[in-house]
């Protein structure tokens, strides 16, 4: 579908996987100009900068530390003068912190600071930067849009997540009030909240035998794929979207079934 975005000047951090892989080449298809950020793999963001050009986009591949002020406005500044401005930001990139997803103490009292503050201080404080760097550009789009990727353990919870779903939920009370700001000069500002998401119908920790029993729980009877979070991202930053703002949506396979 036609979504009013081609030559959009689009900026989707963390761009080389997952949701952010998924929305870039979205873009791609709609003839977009797409710049898209890596932390470190520069070779698998030129990959994906293929497949957005491929789509029938214009593709850039700039680097991006979330943990970096100065590595953000870098970014955004170079993106800017690549596009010459900016008409939508995906706020993707994400720090999930140095422990492995077992690693990760369960009891608060069992955090340790070089953990936990890398995890707030990236995923809150960084956006925060890269939602001041990219401001005074998306006000001088005649569409001006801003999307910031959540998750649903902001809501839910789970044990040791505490830091990542503090600091992501922490996005939902930026949004709260930014939305006043820069919906001042027409630039909509929403949340984007995916649940459990499967790339391809697989996910990276789970395996699929206990996939296809947790979606039976859902309402959706399925989990959603980085396709149905991408097409949400496009149809909140498209300019078809004029009256959702401060809104958080969430694509997580509908409610929990109770037991």
């Amino acid at each position: 579908m036609e979504l009013g975005l081609r030559d959009a000047a689009v900026l989707v951090t963390g761009g080389s996987s997952g949701i952010g892989r998924e929305a870039a080449i979205e873009y791609g298809r709609e003839g977009a100009k797409v710049a898209i950020t890596y932390n470190s793999q520069k070779d698998v963001a030129e990959g994906v900068a293929e497949e957005i050009e491929a789509a029938g986009g214009t593709a850039y591949v700039v680097p991006m530390d979330l943990n970096e002020p100065e590595a953000i406005a870098a970014a955004v500044n170079a993106t800017i003068s690549r596009w010459g401005g900016l008409d939508v930001v995906v706020a993707n990139a994400v720090n999930w912190g140095n422990a492995g997803f077992h690693e990760r103490p369960e009891r608060i009292e069992d955090g340790e600071p070089e953990w936990w503050v890398p995890v707030m201080r990236a995923n809150l404080e960084g956006n925060y930067h890269l939602v001041q760097q990219v401001a005074p550009a998306l006000r001088r789009s005649e569409h001006g849009r801003l999307v910031l990727i959540s998750t649903d353990l902001a809501e839910r919870g789970l044990p040791g997540a505490w830091p990542y779903g503090a600091a992501k939920a922490g996005l939902h009370g930026l949004v709260a009030s930014v939305q006043h700001d820069l919906g001042k000069d027409g630039v909509l500002v929403n949340i984007v909240m995916p649940g459990i998401t499967l790339e391809n119908g697989e996910h990276r920790v789970i395996p699929k035998p206990a996939l296809d029993q947790l979606a039976s729980t859902f309402s959706a009877r399925k989990l959603p794929d980085t396709t149905d979070v991408a097409n949400a991202i496009l149809f909140l930053t498209s300019p078809r979207t004029t009256a959702i703002q401060g809104e958080i949506l969430h694509v997580t396979g509908g409610q929990l079934i109770p037991g």
